[in-house]
């Protein structure tokens, strides 16, 4: 399990980075991707069992979730539909919603897999266990 929370962790940071390039203009692009590039760097040393980097994902990942939920509320309340696509009255397919939603449901499933792996999170990996 904690391979894949490390993994999943990864990927969803990747993928902040990855939204943020195709979501955000300008200059607003570089402050997102510097958070999003500090995300990557704690996912890494979340891999390689640092502690401090491990709380510093976790909370990433909450911020994370918590931000790409209100998106994805905000998107609702303004009218789009996720089953047709795009806003009511328009045609063709708006992906930046779906792109909240998929950054959601990503953060939100590491911190769950977080909160299931509680010792890895309050430990670390010891060295006599590896």
């Amino acid at each position: 399990m904690i391979k894949f929370l490390k993994s999943s962790q990864m990927v969803v940071s990747l993928g902040v980075i990855g939204s943020f390039w195709l979501i955000y203009p300008g200059a607003m692009v570089i402050f997102a991707s510097t958070v999003g590039l500090a995300y990557a760097a704690a996912s890494v040393g979340a891999i390689r069992d640092h502690r401090i980097a491990i709380w510093v994902a976790f909370v990433f990942s909450i911020v994370t979730a918590v931000l790409a939920a209100l998106g994805v509320n905000r998107f609702m309340r303004n009218g789009f539909d996720f089953l047709a696509g795009n806003f009511d009255q328009h045609s063709g397919i708006y992906l930046p919603p779906y792109l909240f939603l998929a950054i959601s449901i990503g953060a939100a499933l590491v911190v769950v897999l977080h909160l299931a792996s509680w010792h890895w999170v309050v430990r670390g990996r010891q060295k006599d266990n590896m």
